[in-house]
């Protein structure tokens, strides 16, 4: 089902779409595999970040408190 998802009609700037052409389905594709790739490129950084912060968290002693 996942497949013909993309033929459900989105409304963007007033405007109905729902791919057609061939066209239309290969800008329809790259469009989603360029949203999904910068999604996945930011939970990787986000994960990235948190462990070296983690990690530099654990290696900084604790400072002395009066």
């Amino acid at each position: 089902m996942q497949l013909f998802g993309h033929h459900i009609a989105v409304e963007i700037f007033d405007y109905e779409f729902s791919p057609q052409t061939t066209l239309e389905h290969v800008m329809a594709f790259g469009i989603m595999g360029v949203v999904l790739a910068l999604m996945g490129y930011g939970a990787y950084a986000a994960v990235r970040d948190f462990r070296r912060w983690r990690r530099r968290e654990r290696q900084q002693p604790l400072a002395p408190q009066n």
